[in-house]
C-alpha cells in the first residue's frame, strides 16, 4: 500500500507576504479611517508604519457583517485577529519589531511555512 503523503518537500507553497495579528481587548479597527481605537480613545495610525498597498483584513470577514451586537462571546473575540497583507514582494520579518510597538497589539507572529508533500 502507497503512503498517502511522501517525504515532506523542499518545495514551499506561495503565499502572499503577511503578518497575523491579535489585538487587545478594548480595542477595535475603522475600516473608513484605517485606524485601531481604543474604549478610552487612543487612536494607532497603521498606514505611516507600513508599505502603500497594505491592507488589513478581518480574520474571519462574515462576522463583522453580522454585527456585535448579535455575535456570541468567542465570536465577538475572533474579531480581534487581523491578517496584515503586506505587498508582493514585501518580507514580514520586517515589519514584526515595527506593529509590535502598536499600543494595540497583543500578539503579532509570521505565518507558518507551508510545504507541499512530493509527487509519488
Amino acid at each position: 500500500m502507497l503512503p498517502s503523503m511522501g517525504p515532506e518537500s523542499k518545495k514551499r507553497a506561495k503565499t502572499k507576504p503577511h503578518l497575523i495579528m491579535r489585538v487587545k481587548k478594548g480595542w477595535h479597527f475603522d475600516e473608513e479611517t484605517y485606524q485601531f481605537i481604543s474604549d478610552q480613545g487612543q487612536c494607532v495610525e497603521t498606514k505611516a508604519d507600513l508599505p502603500a498597498r497594505t491592507r488589513l483584513e478581518y480574520r474571519v470577514p462574515q462576522l463583522v457583517r453580522t454585527g456585535t451586537n448579535l455575535l456570541s462571546k468567542d465570536e465577538a473575540d475572533l474579531l480581534r485577529y487581523f491578517n496584515i497583507m503586506l505587498p508582493p514582494g514585501s518580507d514580514p520579518s520586517e515589519y514584526l519589531v515595527i506593529v509590535k510597538k502598536w499600543p494595540c497589539v497583543e500578539d503579532l507572529h509570521l505565518p507558518p511555512e507551508v510545504s507541499l508533500p512530493n509527487k509519488l
